[in-house]
């Protein structure tokens, strides 16, 4: 019997069963790096396929944000044609306003030109002028248009237009002695200039002045 035991622990044995031990635990090693490699790479598929995921989820959003500016885009256009046609037809229908306004002036010009066939009613065709040019200025008024005021008024470029001037002692300098043709604001924005006569003071006077 400890013949047999001395026998199974000679060198060659113990060196076999070291070598089988180290083998087996290579193996286990082997075994659980190839287990961790495997959850890695199994970790790192599920990460992938998250991202795929995400990556689409962006892709399909900027789509929608894509496909919802071309929308706005098209919204908006639309919106300015509706602008555009709406202020034409503002102004379409202002200018019929203001064109019906002035059909009844035409109609007393035309009695007007009727009256003139009889030399007789000059004062009619006076009195008829004068309703007619009362029913202008009254169309006028209600569209914002009024006169300018100019004579005995310092002259002002921004509403008169001097076309003539003259020396003289009896007005200021700059003065507006005559109205020509008569201007006139719309709302508060000048339409047409006063055309004007302005006086200018004599060189005479001028000195005079200097000296005071």
């Amino acid at each position: 019997m400890v013949d047999k035991e001395n026998k199974n622990e000679s060198p060659e044995n113990v060196k076999s069963l070291k070598i089988k031990k180290y083998k087996f635990k290579i193996k286990k090693i082997l075994l659980q790096k190839l287990n961790e490699k495997k959850e890695l790479t199994k970790k790192l598929e599920n990460e992938l396929q998250e991202m795929k995921k995400l990556a689409q989820e962006k892709d399909n959003l900027s789509k929608e944000y894509l496909e919802y500016l071309k929308r706005l885009q098209a919204d908006f256009e639309n919106y300015k044609k509706q602008q555009e046609k709406k202020k034409k037809e503002f102004i379409e229908f202002a200018n019929e306003k203001l064109l019906n306004n002035l059909l009844p002036v035409v109609d007393n010009l035309e009695k007007a030109l009727d009256s003139t066939k009889n030399e007789n009613n000059l004062e009619t065709i006076k009195q008829g002028i004068n309703n007619i040019l009362k029913d202008f200025h009254n169309i006028l008024m209600r569209e914002g248009v009024h006169p300018i005021k100019a004579l005995d008024q310092k002259f002002d470029p921004y509403k008169h237009e001097a076309v003539m001037s003259f020396e003289t002692d009896k007005y200021p300098e700059d003065t507006v002695t005559e109205e020509l043709r008569k201007g006139y604001y719309i709302k508060s924005k000048v339409l047409r200039p006063a055309m004007v006569k302005v006086a200018i003071l004599t060189k005479q006077k001028k000195n005079t002045e200097k000296e005071n």
